[in-house]
């Protein structure tokens, strides 16, 4: 398996050099399981052999997460707090994006401003919640895209020099591979665990709304002695 996803993702990049990186990395910003973390390090080592540019790749990795968080961005910046709060409590349990975690990551925004932004780029899933309040916040797109997309073209190139340093490693490919999928494994697993959780909350809030013999109380019963 590991072997298999490495390849596929090392012939994406073969057949369309940086336009492949950019696309696998707006994919790993719109779908999170997508193995961003190492799809960078394996364009770094081939670059060690001669088929990239590291400041290319960096540019390629980061805009690509850039365009990806986009599209977090901008339905936010145009819903605004009170409607993305809304839709979040509706359907926020298939993104695994909670209401309140948006509500805690938007007064750390407020406070952070677009430091926030630049600083988490480096942390997988804080990087995409963290554009979500700042569209909430109606940021400057401009402003924006400056921060953002100048985090991920440092942190994308952090990642290509280390698959470049791993070169040197015989098996740095078969390394990289099992990286990614445990990785994947990871995110997919953690993706239903909030999942499972959040519908097993709902049915104990049912359960408990319910009275002793299942039914819902009724409005102006006589409380049991």
């Amino acid at each position: 398996m590991a072997g298999g996803l490495t390849n596929w993702l090392v012939d994406v990049m073969h057949t369309m050099n940086y336009v492949g990186i950019f696309l696998l990395l707006v994919l790993a910003r719109v779908i999170p399981p997508v193995p961003a973390e190492s799809v960078i390090p394996l364009a770094g080592i081939a670059a060690a052999q001669g088929e990239y540019n590291l400041l290319g790749v960096a540019l390629a990795g980061g805009l690509g997460s850039l365009a990806g968080q986009l599209v977090w961005f901008l339905p936010s910046r145009l819903m605004g707090r009170d409607r993305l709060e809304a839709f979040l409590k509706r359907y926020g349990h298939w993104l695994t994006i909670h209401p309140k975690k948006v509500r805690r990551s938007t007064e750390w925004f407020g406070k952070h401003g677009g430091i926030a932004v630049f600083l988490t780029q480096p942390v997988p899933g804080v990087r995409t919640l963290i554009s979500i309040p700042a569209g909430a916040c109606r940021m400057s797109i401009p402003l924006y895209c400056l921060y953002s997309g100048a985090g991920s073209i440092l942190w994308t190139l952090l990642l290509a020099w280390t698959g470049y340093m791993l070169s040197r490693w015989p098996f740095a490919h078969s390394l990289v591979g099992y990286f990614t999928v445990g990785l994947l494994v990871v995110l997919v697993g953690l993706y239903l665990y909030r999942l499972a959780s959040h519908f097993h909350g709902i049915r104990r809030a049912q359960k408990s709304s319910r009275g002793p013999d299942g039914d819902p109380p009724v409005a102006g019963a006589p409380l049991s002695p």
